[in-house]
């Protein structure tokens, strides 16, 4: 009999141990994604990789690295850039004629944005200045 009441009591302990660690516990959370949202990200991250694909060409980073700024540190700029500001670096870089007159004139584009982002106080890109 004495028995029987230590598993009982051990069983009530067990059972009450196991109750509330598994409150804790939370059910994972789905949610429907729409089409337009998906496709403003696969647009954002096709347009950053093409910003990207030019700022890694040498005759960028070399100009880049002229005008005294880091070129990883531009990449990581372009990277925080808003959708919108991204889509109108991205226009820009379609809009421009072929040839070296685009890379000054991109590069113009992006020393523009450091600089007002740097005037802003977002970033601290131009320690010469």
């Amino acid at each position: 009999m004495q028995v029987r009441h230590v598993l009982r009591s051990l069983l009530v302990v067990v059972l009450s141990v196991q109750l509330v660690t598994l409150g804790g516990i939370h059910a994972a959370q789905a949610g429907m994604v729409r089409t337009d949202e998906y496709a403003a990200v696969e647009e954002r991250e096709q347009q950053l990789g093409r910003v990207q694909d030019f700022l890694a060409e040498e005759r960028v980073q070399a100009q880049l690295e002229a005008l005294g700024v880091d070129p990883e540190q531009a990449a990581e700029r372009v990277a925080a850039l808003t959708d919108a500001e991204l889509a109108q670096l991205d226009q820009q870089l379609d809009d421009l004629p072929a040839g070296g007159s685009s890379v000054l004139t991109v590069l113009g584009i992006m020393f523009v944005v450091l600089l007002v982002l740097e005037l802003l106080g977002i970033t601290n890109i131009f320690v010469a200045i």
